[in-house]
């Protein structure tokens, strides 16, 4: 069974449990996971949730994973049943991802120093990957998610740079250091990483 080297800061893939294809390298899974990748986005970017409606719930984001990786990883969109060495305990999964749902809808329809759009994408995508509940592929998981988000509410997305995210140095380690920033619930880097990745489209 192979296994398979992680960029700096990814969860670890250890093993090829789940496995659905015949890969052997690291380079191998990376081009067919961006394949289902792709192919998910394009079919969620097409659609526009209306944003005054509570659409993001739950059920989408585990519907959203499935889609990703549902043509590599016998597991996609299930939540992950193991503690690792990032994201909430395993029986917190579903607690977290309901109470980030809540928060969401409240930050949408409030009216009182309302969060600024790029703000509360980034939240979400922040509180996704700290959550963590899947058992890879939540970076990008969360990257599509608060693209969704964007394109519900009508705003340009940002153009992720697929290559230097998975790299180590630049826009990879900018990313990382505004999570870690938001960890300290300070979202300006991510905020301001997001804007400048956006004027990029």
């Amino acid at each position: 069974m192979p296994k398979f080297d992680s960029p700096q800061g990814a969860t670890p893939i250890g093993d090829a449990e789940g496995l659905l294809i015949p890969v052997s390298t690291m380079d191998e899974l990376s081009a067919a996971e961006s394949h289902n990748v792709l192919k998910a986005t394009v079919k969620r970017l097409r659609r526009r949730n209306n944003p005054k409606r509570q659409w993001l719930d739950e059920e989408l984001i585990r519907v959203v994973h499935g889609e990703m990786y549902e043509d590599v990883w016998e597991w996609a969109g299930r939540y992950r049943a193991v503690e690792l060495n990032i994201g909430v305990a395993p029986h917190r999964i579903r607690e977290e991802i309901k109470k980030l749902c809540d928060d969401v809808w409240f930050w949408d329809s409030s009216k009182n120093n309302p969060i600024s759009i790029l703000e509360r994408a980034g939240r979400l995508h922040h509180r996704l990957a700290w959550i963590h509940p899947f058992r890879n592929g939540n970076g990008r998981h969360a990257r599509l998610i608060s693209d969704i988000y964007l394109n519900a509410h009508r705003h340009p997305l940002p153009l992720w740079p697929s290559h230097d995210i998975a790299r180590k140095g630049g826009v990879r380690d900018q990313y990382l250091a505004a999570l870690r920033a938001a960890d300290k619930s300070d979202f300006s880097p991510l905020v301001k990483l997001l804007s400048r990745l956006t004027r990029r489209t």
